[in-house]
This record gives C-alpha cells, sequence and structure tokens, in this order.
C-alpha cells in the first residue's frame, strides 16, 4: 500500500466500523409518510362513510369503490407502482445502512422523492457530506440485491453535486424455455 492510499484505506476501516445512525424523529415520519397517511385517513374515511349512509349502504359503497378499482387497469396500475414505489424505499434505506452507504459519522442519504417510470423506479437521493455519486455506484449489486431489483443505475444530478439519481429497475426476469438467454419484461 502507498502511502497515497492510507487515508482512503483507513476512511474506508472508519467507515465499516461505524455505528449507523438512527433518522431523527422529523426525518424517521418522513420516511413513514404513506402509512402514518393511511392510518390516519383510511380509519377517519371509513368512520364518517359509516356515520354519512348507514352500515349496510357503506358496505355496498365500499364494494362498489373496490369492485371498480379492481376492474380499472389504470387505477389498479396506478397503486401497484405507488406501493412497490414505497417498498423500494424501505429496501433501499436499508440497502443504504447494510452497504455502508453512509459518512464516517454514521449518516445515511436521504431519499427525497421517488417515482414509477414503466419496469423502474426513479429515486432522488440527497447525499450528505462524504456521501457521493462514487460510493452509491461502487455499491450498486448490493442495492439492487436489497431492493429485490435486477439492476440500479446511477447518474448525477445535472446542477447539484449533492443529490443522486437512482433508476431501480424491478422488471422480473424471465427465461424462455426455447433460448438459453436471460429476457427483461
Amino acid at each position: 500500500m502507498s502511502r497515497w492510499q492510507e487515508p482512503q484505506a483507513i476512511a474506508e476501516l472508519a467507515r465499516e466500523v461505524t455505528v449507523v445512525r438512527r433518522p431523527n424523529p422529523f426525518t424517521a415520519l418522513y420516511h413513514w409518510r404513506y402509512e402514518i397517511g393511511a392510518l390516519l385517513v383510511v380509519p377517519y374515511a371509513l368512520f364518517t362513510l359509516f356515520q354519512a349512509v348507514g352500515p349496510i349502504w357503506a358496505a355496498v359503497v365500499l364494494f362498489g369503490v373496490a369492485n371498480w378499482l379492481f376492474h380499472w387497469r389504470s387505477a389498479r396500475g396506478f397503486i401497484r407502482d405507488r406501493l412497490r414505489s414505497v417498498v423500494v424505499q424501505h429496501r433501499l434505506r436499508t440497502g443504504f445502512a447494510r452497504a455502508r452507504v453512509c459518512t464516517l459519522d454514521g449518516k445515511l442519504p436521504v431519499i427525497l422523492w421517488t417515482k414509477p417510470r414503466g419496469d423502474e423506479v426513479e429515486v432522488t437521493v440527497f447525499c450528505p457530506a462524504g456521501v457521493g455519486y462514487e460510493r452509491i455506484e461502487q455499491r450498486r449489486a448490493l442495492l439492487a440485491a436489497a431492493c429485490f431489483a435486477t439492476d440500479v443505475h446511477v447518474y448525477r444530478h445535472h446542477k447539484r453535486a449533492n443529490v443522486v439519481h437512482l433508476s431501480v429497475c424491478t422488471a422480473r426476469l424471465r427465461k424462455d424455455e426455447d433460448e438459453d438467454e436471460v429476457v427483461f419484461g
């Protein structure tokens, strides 16, 4: 090991033995915003519906809405894609912690936003000082495994150095019977 490589090796060792810090309460609330919203809105909406129309008509309305969502392909796809985005967010946070994509004092990158795009989920990540594009690019395979994805592509933000875009490819791998090659689809 040369004299110039020692600081990087020491920093890497320090990162490996550092305990990953828990997020502060506001960040934790932001991480669980969809689940907290569902826990607050769904019971209130059901209670209001039962109070407004009574239990029998409420059951009829709920059955009609569930049937309508089940048969409406666009709504079904929208719900599936949003649920997949939420799962990818949680899996990426776990992947960041386990792959040691953190600063030397244990701060993890913050996921700002996710949006589904076909078979991929686009994720915008804010990196604290000490974590950047190169660190996430090195850990792509571990992040893909954490997200149950086939691949993770990392892109730099066009204006900000501390913002990174990830494209998590969640397409299922299938194998054609006729050929021995793997096909995405």
